[in-house]
C-alpha cells in the first residue's frame, strides 16, 4: 500500500510540474525587440558577385542576377521598374577610401539588373578588375550608400579558363 500511495504522489507531481509548464507557454512573452541568440558573426556583404568576362569587357556594365538585385539593391533603393533611365547610386569604396556613382536599372534583354556607367571606368580599369575576382556590396542604411569591396582576387586558375 505504501508503494502504490508513493507512486500516485508522484505521478500526481509530475502532472503538477507539467500543468506549470504548459501554462508558463501560454504567458506571451516580453521582448525588447532584440534577439536572445549568440551570433558570432553575420557577413555585412551580402551582394557578392565573382566577375566574369562580360563584366569587365566592353558591354561597360555589372550584371547583377534579378534575385540577387530585387531584394539587396531595387527594395533598398526603392527601385522603381519602370524607371527607363534608372537610378544614380552613390558607392563607396571600402578599400580605396573613394566615392564613385554608378546608375542602377533593369537589364530589359536578359530581365536582370546592371550596375552601369561609370563600371569600367571608376572600377574595372581603376581597381584592375579581372574575370575571377569576387566583388562585394552591402547597404549602409547609416551612410545611406552601397558599399563596396573586392573580396578575391583573380587566380591563374581564373586565366585558364
Amino acid at each position: 500500500m505504501a508503494v502504490d500511495a508513493c507512486r500516485e504522489q508522484t505521478s500526481s507531481c509530475l502532472e503538477r510540474i507539467k500543468k506549470r509548464k504548459r501554462e508558463e507557454n501560454k504567458k506571451p512573452s516580453f521582448s525588447w525587440g532584440c534577439s536572445t541568440e549568440l551570433m558570432m558573426y553575420d557577413d555585412p556583404w551580402k551582394l557578392k558577385k565573382v566577375l566574369n568576362s562580360s563584366d569587365v569587357g566592353s558591354l561597360s556594365r555589372l550584371l547583377l542576377p534579378k534575385e540577387m538585385a530585387e531584394p539587396l539593391v531595387a527594395a533598398v533603393l526603392g527601385y522603381d521598374e519602370n524607371q527607363k533611365e534608372g537610378m544614380e547610386v552613390e558607392i563607396w569604396d571600402v578599400d580605396t577610401q573613394s566615392m564613385h556613382s554608378l546608375v542602377f536599372k533593369r537589364w530589359g534583354s536578359s530581365r536582370s539588373y546592371v550596375f552601369m556607367a561609370n563600371w569600367i571606368k571608376d572600377f574595372v580599369k581603376r581597381r584592375s578588375l579581372k574575370s575571377g575576382h569576387e566583388v562585394a556590396f552591402h547597404w549602409n542604411p547609416y551612410a545611406n550608400r552601397f558599399h563596396f569591396s573586392v573580396l578575391k582576387a583573380a587566380t591563374e586558375e581564373d586565366f585558364s579558363n
